[in-house]
């Protein structure tokens, strides 16, 4: 197997700490959010460490509440501040507060779920969420 040059410099093992994002649609392009509890599930293909998360809309909301997002590792919440999205921002990387990882090792097969916490106006389409991290 071939090694690769890292960004920085250094070179890596294919499939060990070289950096990857897992990218999940929440939802639809064209239809509103809605909060709810387990708006997508799917189980992680190998075990991860999560370095970043963050979330991103096709449109974004005018107005109101924060939209806000958990992702759970088996029922469990693995922020201990959830994902938000300010009003007429379609990333969370610009958010006034910043998400908070509280669990960084999902497991090998586990099951992740997306819930929408909280809208605003209810104008929020296109709902992503990207894991950024390693396979461990």
């Amino acid at each position: 197997t071939s090694n690769f040059l890292r960004a920085d410099g250094t070179w890596a093992v294919p499939g060990s700490s070289m950096i990857q994002s897992i990218i999940i649609a929440a939802s639809d392009e064209t239809t509103p959010l809605t909060t709810g509890n387990g708006k997508v599930t799917f189980r992680m293909p190998y075990a991860f460490t999560l370095t970043a998360i963050r979330a991103s809309l096709t449109t974004a909301q005018a107005s109101g509440s924060i939209l806000t997002v958990d992702v759970n590792e088996g029922g469990a919440s693995i922020l201990s501040t959830k994902l938000t999205l300010d009003n007429t921002e379609k990333t969370s990387t610009t958010a006034a507060t910043a998400p908070v990882m509280s669990d960084t090792a999902l497991a090998d097969d586990a099951e992740i779920t997306i819930d929408i916490d909280q809208i605003g106006d209810g104008t929020a389409k296109g709902l992503k969420i990207i894991l950024i991290g390693h396979r461990t």
